[in-house]
């Protein structure tokens, strides 16, 4: 577990709180030593211990910031193609607590989100982070230079409707950068029908931080996700990877230019 993970515990719920959860969770990483490893981290840049208590990549992360390999993925793809170009930038990030937030301060403006169904969207939180529906954004219409998001998308029941409001809220030229998990096709594993979940293919939970119970994923999504959801208005595409024993990419979603 993640020092800034820690702190954010103990500030919600008393450091007595805080100190039992490590307990609980250190003997995993202790039973995964072997795959922690001692590197300089891609969004904090620290020198760090990434710990590990899991067999992937995904659950080796940084001591620091928590960033695994797919927010070091998207760190890498953001510093090598906008870089100093943040300063122009208004970006919008589907994580209120990401470890990119270290390399986000340096744009013109920075909104970070989350989503809760039982809040009204828009509402925003103590900690400045607002509550949205990436298929029903409050936002006005070209009102992003940069979406970023990871592995947020394979949880959306309407995943048209999530690259409908992407379009919309990008500026042209603008564009939408997710990770998700890589399957070799894309198919609905569920879906919501009159208010009530319909399964397609077995269920399927991710972790999640925010509910302990996991969250289903509605989608798995693979390489033929273009020709799916790819559309006159939005481009999408990979862009960087695949990386890892995963085969981890980062995905764009780019609002093509109107030509005159």
């Amino acid at each position: 577990m993640a020092l800034l993970k820690l702190l954010r515990h103990a500030r919600s719920y008393g450091v007595r709180s805080a100190a039992t959860k490590a307990l609980a969770v250190f003997p995993a990483y202790i039973g995964k030593i072997y795959l922690w490893r001692l590197r300089r981290c891609g969004c904090c840049e620290r020198l760090s211990i990434f710990l590990c208590n899991g067999t992937s990549a995904e659950f080796r992360s940084c001591l620091f910031c928590s960033a695994n390999e797919r927010y070091e993925l998207l760190a890498a793809e953001i510093k090598s193609t906008i870089g100093s170009g943040l300063s122009e930038k208004d970006i919008l990030e589907l994580d209120p607590h990401s470890p990119l937030k270290n390399i986000f301060v340096a744009a013109r403006s920075y909104t970070r989100s989350f989503y809760d169904s039982s809040v009204r969207p828009g509402t925003v939180r103590d900690d400045g982070a607002v509550c949205q529906d990436i298929t029903a954004l409050t936002f006005a219409d070209n009102s992003f230079d940069l979406i970023v998001s990871s592995d947020v998308l394979e949880h959306v029941p309407r995943l048209d409707r999530a690259f409908r409001e992407t379009a919309r809220v990008l500026r042209p030229g603008g564009a939408h950068l997710f990770t998700v998990p890589p399957r070799p096709i894309t198919r609905a594993r569920a879906e919501v029908v009159d208010g009530k979940i319909q399964y397609l293919l077995p269920p399927e939970y991710h972790l999640d931080p925010l509910c302990p119970e996991g969250i289903l994923a509605f989608w798995d999504v693979g390489p033929d996700l273009p020709r799916l959801f790819g559309s006159a208005v939005l481009d999408i595409r990979t862009i960087r990877g695949p990386v890892g024993d995963d085969g981890r990419v980062v995905w764009i979603a780019e609002r093509k230019l109107v030509k005159e």
